[in-house]
């Protein structure tokens, strides 16, 4: 079993109870999440519902779980996009790279001796 060695024992309060915890979480992190879940058991823990408490919490748990699996979702796609858009900028360097070859052998071609019309060129160009 692999152990955190960061992880430090904190104290904190979400919905009026007292939790101890131990956590490698910044406190500004925690803070953020005690402060989300505190919102969401506002929207889902209503006395005046006839639904228990534990139904309630069942259906925030819910919510939750669909947001963190809509977000692994939209990181899924954004990595797909990613490597696509790597792939692509490969070929395009490959192709360019190809290019450039292309061009300098045919500069290498022009500049030899044998070829008439560039020996004249060089002949009339001041340097």
């Amino acid at each position: 079993m692999i152990t955190n060695l960061n992880l430090q024992p904190t104290r904190v309060t979400i919905g009026g109870e007292r939790f101890q915890i131990q956590t490698d979480l910044s406190p500004e992190e925690l803070q953020a999440i005690i402060k989300y879940i505190e919102e969401k058991m506002e929207d889902h823990l209503t006395p005046s519902l006839r639904a228990d408490p534990r139904k309630q919490l069942t259906l925030m748990a819910m919510e939750i779980a669909a947001e963190l699996f809509a977000a692994r979702n939209r990181i899924s796609e954004l990595e797909r996009n990613h490597e696509r858009g790597t792939e692509t900028a490969e070929r395009l360097v490959e192709r360019l790279a190809s290019e450039v070859e292309g061009i300098q052998a045919s500069k290498l071609h022009l500049s030899s001796p044998e070829d008439p019309l560039e020996a004249a060129r060089a002949f009339l160009s001041p340097q």
